[in-house]
């Protein structure tokens, strides 16, 4: 017998159906997309929208709006399996239930058996639905009622940018009404807007999230500093395989607006690698109206934007109630020293597919104007055919594995879609490795300096007779605190795991040297900005007292070869080059420092490897981006590796000492 069926004399029709089921323990942060799960846990929260609502018209209460887009998900597919009856429902069947009872003459058991049979055929009903691997849920593939009176909601499209009095030029954004009276209509607080107004949009390619291009009412010359031809990124994306890697333009470095590997923000949203039905926006500093204003010249200001961010902001934290397409979701961490510091962005196009970016650059205006960052842009990733499963479109180098382990480690409801929108996509022809960092204690080697150099000892090339010959340059924009002694982890694990190689020697040897790239007070004094040029780089001065040692180690940052000398680095980069500077064994573009915090450091007792903070990067590999052992450095050479800075690395002179934050204070 079923339990609820003990009490059901004292309960009405909706109370039944709610306790036949169990109710989900993750409550209202549930964010499953299995019609199995909703046929087997109940949720409250989503019953009670729907008991409050009438036909597919929800009313979603405002404390739910960081999720509303996931609720919607949910409750279509409860209401189209025929997951729940409403209680309207309920109670219409009730009423008639009553009035034959009273007609008829039946004994007390009689009735008992009637409810039994009443309760197990809705239990039967539900029972019916088929266990499924894989739900597809995309409202894009529903059409819109053909009436053109039906209306969609939009954020609105009349942002005005205000430049500020400051040097900087930073962008403000604030929202603004329109008051023609002619587009708009007012509902509550938000707009609505008419189809019947815009017949230019094609009634058949909207569905019921669709977000039209809005074309902006600003010039993007009048308020960004280098703005380049537009509709041309995708020949010039195409021109940059098989890396795919870019660095920023510099402002005032004007021979890096033309360069084959200069890239903007703008760029990143070019309309020519298609139609954007909305972004995922994974990062530590964000400027929402600088960010805003990137997306609002290229005409995306109406579609849907996810933002995870690390590094606290007023500004974000209402974001939504000014801008109802914009979701911003800020990730605590569980300790001071952890940062929030991956810098990725997921790219949805309104065909299906996708692409993923790998940065070194936070969202704001500095870090895109004159400092150094790298980015890999990925190739377009395609949707794949409805019946494929979730790991099909995998690439040799399980990117597509390590990208959603690295997603499902938030544990946020806001990152359903994105999941499930890259279950959906094929990366087959992906041939970077993702590298990530976590906070946690990891006995896996899929995370942090492990994940390193597990790769390389399947897969560097290096012969082992060589391999102290070739050593491990480490740039970075910040430098950790490592200890009394080199060995204690900078020499130690961390130089043990970036120079492993296939075949390695099973006998101890002395490790590769390791030169760190980082800009001495001299560099940062001739850069474009002076001393702000240094912003970016937060070492301190306690800390490397505590560590003297380590100006053995230090070289200086030099990019003549790429015109970025003046451009200060915030870009993270690890390779290893041959004797005579001609070739690497890989190059790894990341957003970790040389750190305990990024990498992760091994507890000596069950060798767990302790992380603090989130980290992303990519790991090319000669073997899977040129089919050779080593990536050619030299200028003429095919498939040329394009490293930003001069190789070899100059080491500082004994009168140089690395850059404090300290010097700006």
């Amino acid at each position: 017998m079923i339990p609820s069926n003990k009490r059901m004399n004292k309960m009405d029709g909706n109370q039944n159906i709610k306790r036949a089921k169990k109710e989900c323990s993750y409550g209202e942060t549930c964010y499953r997309l299995n019609p199995v799960h909703f046929r087997e846990f109940s949720h409250p929260h989503l019953e009670s929208i729907l008991d409050n609502s009438k036909g597919n018209e929800y009313e979603i209460p405002d404390k739910y709006n960081l999720q509303k887009n996931m609720f919607i998900d949910q409750l279509n597919i409860i209401v189209e399996k025929n997951l729940y009856i409403r209680s309207a429902e309920v109670k219409d069947g009730a009423s008639s239930s009553m009035q034959n009872e009273n007609a008829e003459t039946s004994s007390n058991d009689t009735k008992n058996q009637n409810i039994t049979r009443t309760n197990d055929s809705q239990i039967s009903k539900m029972t019916q639905i088929k266990d499924i691997d894989k739900q597809i849920v995309d409202n894009s593939k529903k059409k819109l009622n053909q009436n053109c009176a039906q209306t969609i909601n939009l954020s609105s499209s009349n942002d005005k940018f205000s430049q500020s009095n400051n040097e900087s030029g930073k962008l403000v954004s604030s929202s603004k009404c329109d008051t023609s009276g002619q587009l708009t209509s007012k509902m509550g607080e938000r707009e609505v807007i008419k189809i019947s107004t815009y017949p230019h949009i094609n009634i058949n390619h909207l569905d019921s999230d669709y977000r039209p291009i809005v074309p902006p009412t600003k010039r993007a010359e009048d308020f960004l500093k280098v703005v380049l031809p537009r509709g041309k990124m995708a020949a010039k994306h195409a021109d940059s395989a098989p890396y795919h890697i870019f660095y920023t333009t510099i402002t005032d470095a004007r021979q890096t607006h033309t360069q084959p590997y200069s890239i903007t923000f703008q760029e990143i949203l070019d309309s020519s690698l298609g139609e954007l039905k909305c972004s995922l926006q994974i990062n530590f500093m964000v400027e929402i109206g600088w960010l805003l204003a990137q997306y609002y010249f290229a005409g995306y200001s109406a579609k849907k934007l996810t933002i995870l961010y690390g590094d606290d902001c007023s500004d974000m934290k209402n974001i939504n109630k000014k801008k109802p397409n914009v979701d911003a979701h800020y990730v605590n961490m569980a300790t001071p020293f952890g940062k929030h510091h991956t810098k990725m962005m997921l790219l949805c196009y309104e065909d299906g597919s996708m692409r993923v970016v790998i940065s070194t650059a936070n969202l704001y205006i500095d870090d895109w104007e004159n400092r150094t960052q790298g980015l890999w842009f990925s190739p377009r990733c395609p949707e794949l055919p409805a019946d494929s499963m979730p790991h099909d479109g995998e690439s040799p180098t399980q990117f597509k594995r390590g990208l959603l382990r690295y997603l499902a480690h938030y544990h946020l409801p806001q990152l359903a879609f994105y999941l499930d929108r890259v279950k959906r996509c094929d990366f087959s022809h992906i041939n970077v490795f993702l590298v990530s960092s976590a906070p946690g204690s990891h006995f896996d080697l899929d995370w942090g300096m492990t994940r390193v150099g597990a790769l390389l000892r399947q897969h560097c090339e290096i012969p082992p007779s060589e391999n102290r010959s070739w050593p491990l340059i480490a740039q970075a924009s910040s430098l950790g605190s490592y200890g009394s002694e080199p060995k204690l982890w900078l020499t130690g694990d961390f130089l043990h795991n970036f120079t492993k190689i296939k075949n390695q020697a099973q006998t101890l040897s002395q490790p590769p040297e390791l030169k760190l790239i980082y800009p001495s007070l001299e560099n940062v004094r001739q850069s474009h900005d002076d001393l702000l040029g240094g912003g970016c780089l937060p070492y301190a001065a306690d800390a490397h007292k505590k560590q003297p040692w380590l100006n053995d180690f230090l070289y200086q940052w030099l990019a003549t070869s790429t015109g970025r000398n003046k451009a200060m680095p915030h870009i993270k980069s690890y390779t290893r080059v041959s004797p005579d500077n001609k070739m690497a064994a890989y190059y790894l573009l990341t957003s970790g420092n040389v750190s305990k915090a990024a990498w992760g450091s091994l507890n000596k007792g069950n060798r767990a490897l302790r992380i603090m903070s989130y980290e992303c990067g990519v790991l090319f590999l000669p073997r899977f981006v040129i089919n050779q052992d080593f990536f050619p450095l030299e200028e003429n050479a095919k498939n040329r590796l394009i490293i930003p800075y001069d190789i070899p690395p100059t080491k500082y002179t004994s009168k140089m000492s690395p850059w404090f934050s300290d010097y700006l204070h």
